[in-house]
C-alpha cells in the first residue's frame, strides 16, 4: 500500500436534491438513492494503481439533519459507517444552513496534509466547489466530479477536472434513472409526457 490517498466527499443533501427535484421530480425512495456497497467497490477499484499498489481511501458523507429527520437518518448513517465511510452530521438550524464549509475545510485539510492523489467531489455545487477544485488541480491533485454532468455545469467546466457520470458506477443505482439529456434522445425523437394537468 502506498502513502497516497484518495478522498471522496459526498454532499448528500446536494445529491438528494438533484436526484429528487431535477431527475425524479419527487422525493427519492431508498431504492432510488446511490448504493453504498457499489460506491465502495468502485472506490476500491479506483484506488489500485498499475503496479498493484493501493492508495488509502477516505470516504466522507456530509448531511444536514433536523430534529424531525434525525432518527430516520440514523439507520442510514449506520449503514454508511459499516461500509467504511465517515459520516458528518450537522444540525440544520436554519433553512439556508449547509455543509459546504465543512466539505471545503476537509478538502483543504487533506490538501495541506500532503499525499492526496485524488479528490472525488460527489456534488453538483459548483458555487461551493469550483474554486476548491482549481486549487486542488493547481497543487497537482487529480480532481474528479462524480455527478450527473447535465446538472453540474459550473463544476464540469473547470479546466482539467475529470468527470464521471454517477450512472457509470456499476450497480450504484438499482435501475436506470429517468434522465433527459441530449445523448439520451433517440434519432427518431422522444415524447415527453406532461408533468402537470391542463
Amino acid at each position: 500500500m502506498t502513502d497516497e490517498r484518495i478522498l471522496l466527499v459526498w454532499d448528500s443533501p446536494n445529491i438528494d436534491m438533484v436526484l429528487g427535484q431535477l431527475i425524479l421530480r419527487r422525493k427519492p425512495t431508498g431504492r432510488e438513492r446511490p448504493r453504498i456497497d457499489a460506491l465502495a467497490d468502485w472506490l476500491r477499484e479506483r484506488a489500485q494503481d498499475g503496479d498493484g499498489d493501493r492508495a488509502k481511501i477516505e470516504a466522507a458523507v456530509f448531511a444536514n439533519v433536523t430534529e424531525r429527520t434525525f432518527n430516520g437518518v440514523l439507520g442510514w448513517a449506520e449503514a454508511v459507517r459499516q461500509a467504511g465511510f465517515r459520516m458528518f452530521l450537522k444540525p440544520k438550524s436554519r433553512p439556508d444552513s449547509d455543509v459546504d464549509e465543512d466539505i471545503l475545510a476537509l478538502l483543504e485539510e487533506r490538501r495541506y496534509g500532503g499525499g492526496l492523489r485524488e479528490a472525488i467531489l460527489m456534488s453538483h455545487d459548483g458555487n461551493a466547489l469550483a474554486e476548491a477544485a482549481k486549487v486542488l488541480l493547481a497543487s497537482g491533485i487529480t480532481v474528479t466530479a462524480l455527478v450527473f454532468p447535465e446538472h453540474a455545469h459550473q463544476l464540469v467546466q473547470v479546466d482539467g477536472i475529470d468527470v464521471v457520470d454517477l450512472e457509470d458506477v456499476p450497480g450504484l443505482f438499482e435501475q436506470p434513472l429517468p434522465r433527459l439529456t441530449f445523448q439520451s434522445l433517440p434519432e427518431t425523437g422522444r415524447w415527453l409526457e406532461p408533468l402537470g394537468e391542463l
